[in-house]
Order: structure tokens, then sequence, then C-alpha cells
């Protein structure tokens, strides 16, 4: 009896292969599943970077398109300020194309069209100079002068600058003289007694240089002093 009886594993343990079976089949499938979730998962990043990179260029392309839409109305805008700033630019180029006036070029005399100023002890003429050159020239600032007596003796002299006792003086300034063009300064000194030099000769040196013209001016004047307007485009106006 003993032989023939069959021999039965715990049902406990077939319980438990049974068990580890299904557990296996399920963690093969979660496992194919979730490889299959993966490659998905990695192909729909593969899109989305691509996106992302394509997104990236499509912004920044629009970016640049509207950067550059900007700059070209920012161009556009400052285009008027632009013209003027080239016609000024021109302008002082043309300013400095134009030279300086040059002494030998000037020719420096007294205008008579000044003399009538005379009143409470001051008299008074009109500096001219011309320009005698062939091109266009600018001249600026106050003349030289200096006083001779007999035999073109040296006078000691003193020269203020300034609005005279007849006329306003205009302040150094650019003017521009054309060929055979003039500029005017008014010229006047005292005649109260005081220290009187006996003038004979004026050296005229029209832009304050050692070139000078040399013209008679007969007139005794107190300390060897006279007063003088800057260069004007027109004879002083009397004040």
């Amino acid at each position: 009896m003993s032989r023939n009886r069959t021999i039965r594993k715990p049902m406990g343990v077939v319980m438990s292969h049974h068990i580890l079976n299904r557990r296996v089949r399920k963690a093969g499938v979660a496992a194919l599943i979730a490889a299959a979730s993966a490659v998905a998962l990695t192909a729909c990043g593969s899109d989305d970077s691509s996106s992302d990179a394509k997104g990236n260029s499509s912004s920044h392309a629009s970016s640049s398109a509207k950067s550059s839409q900007s700059d070209a109305s920012i161009h556009n805008q400052a285009g008027q300020p632009g013209k003027q700033a080239t016609t000024l630019g021109s302008g002082s180029s043309q300013a400095r194309a134009t030279a300086e006036c040059q002494p030998g070029t000037l020719r420096a005399t007294l205008d008579s069209a000044g003399t009538s100023q005379a009143g409470m002890n001051h008299r008074g003429t009109f500096l001219r100079v011309k320009n005698t050159g062939d091109e266009t020239c600018v001249i600026s600032g106050y003349a030289g002068l200096a006083l001779e007596g007999a035999g073109h003796t040296a006078i000691k002299t003193t020269a203020r600058h300034g609005s005279t006792y007849f006329a306003t003086d205009p302040g150094s300034h650019p003017i521009t003289l054309g060929p055979g063009k003039s500029a005017w300064a008014d010229l006047v000194w005292t005649t109260t007694g005081a220290s009187t030099a006996h003038a004979k000769y004026l050296q005229i040196s029209p832009t304050g240089s050692n070139s000078h013209s040399t013209v008679a001016f007969g007139e005794d004047l107190d300390n060897g002093t006279l007063s003088l307007t800057a260069w004007s485009s027109k004879p002083p106006i009397n004040s």
C-alpha cells in the first residue's frame, strides 16, 4: 500500500508557484509596456526637441526680423536729423575750407566816413580792411595798432579793445570776405592834453600779425592810447 501511494506536494507550494508565474508574466508585460512607453516618450521627446529647436529658430528669426524692422524704423525716424547733421557737417567743412585771410591779401586804410566822430574831447575814425586777393577768406578779432612820430619813430601805444565813445563793440566773430569786400572797425582817442603824443603815422595790422600797413595819421592824442572795436561786416553804428 505504501508503494502505490502518490506523493503530493503541499498545496501551499503549488499555489506559490502559480503566483510566482503570474507575477513573472505580469512583470514581463509591465516591462514590455514600460519599454514601449519609453520608446514612445523618446519619440515624443525627439519631436518636442525638434519642435523647440524649430520654435527657437523661428523665435530668433522673428526677433531678428523685428529688431531689423525696429532698426530700420529708428534709422528712418533719424533720417531728417541725419540730413541736418550732414548739412551741418558740410557747412563746417566749407567753413574749414575757407582759409583765414593772409596779411599779404589785405589792405588797411582809414575810412574818411568815420571822421565825423567828435565830441567831449573824443575824436574818432573808421579802420577799413579790404580783401585784395582772388579767394574768399575769413577775418576776425581786433587789428594790431602802433603809433609812429616824425621820421617813423616809435611811440609807446596802448590799444584798448571794446566799445568806444561812439560805437558798440560787436565782439570778435568771423567775417567772410569775398574778393574786393571790406570789414570795418571804430578807432577813437581823447584830446584832453594829458601826456600828449604827437603822432604822424599809424601802423595797422589787420590780423594782429607783424605784417602791417602804415598810413598817415597826423593826430595829437592823450597818452598814446587808442580805443578799438572788433572787425564787423559794416561800418560801426554810433551808439
